[in-house]
């Protein structure tokens, strides 16, 4: 995988999100399961208490999230 990738996926209130911490996903930045095949790599695990917009990034292998609510973005237009 590029080690330098970025962009941004809106998550829902309640449901469960597996974050990628290997960087083999092929949905990435979420889990697909492809640490299974590494040992010692698991998924960073989280849920959202509401609806919101995540901007992700990994730089030098390193997974970063950055969370912002959505009606912060639609109060600016």
């Amino acid at each position: 995988m590029n080690d330098n990738i970025e962009g941004k996926i809106k998550v829902e209130a309640g449901k469960r999100y597996s974050w990628c911490s290997c960087g083999e996903s092929n949905k990435y930045p979420l889990c697909d399961g492809s640490h299974n095949k590494l040992e010692g790599m698991q998924p960073v695990r989280t849920w959202f208490h509401e609806d919101l917009e995540v901007f992700f990034s990994r730089e030098n292998g390193k997974l970063q999230l950055k969370v912002e609510k959505l009606e912060k973005m639609f109060n600016n237009i």
